[in-house]
């Protein structure tokens, strides 16, 4: 069984607050107006592939899902005391030390 730790819960959450849908998607000019493709997932890092909620062919295509990003900030919020209890300053510096190493950790 895999030990659940901050370091790891801060990895995934971070992973899915910064995804950037360009790692997914790619938006091409085309003759008759802009081609959206989708990317290879080859070689797609951990943390990127975390932020993933659903891949899967359509009708209409290939609809790539990404986890909710807003809920992932409140969740990395509450994680790191940014919101305090009532009478409790809010640490923002908390929470922007805790996001910077987890990025670190996580760079490609």
């Amino acid at each position: 069984m895999t030990k659940i730790t901050d370091k790891k819960l801060l990895d995934v959450l971070s992973a899915v607050a910064f995804a950037d849908f360009t790692d997914y998607v790619h938006i091409d000019p085309g003759e008759n107006g802009p081609v959206l493709t989708v990317n290879t997932t080859e070689g797609l890092s951990r943390p990127k592939r975390l932020a993933v909620a659903a891949i899967k062919a359509g009708t209409r295509g290939i609809e790539v899902k990404l986890y909710d990003r807003l809920k992932a900030v409140e969740m990395l919020a509450r994680f790191t005391g940014l919101f305090a209890d009532k009478g409790e300053e809010p640490s923002l510096d908390a929470l922007m030390a805790a996001l910077e190493e987890a990025e670190g950790d996580n760079a490609d």
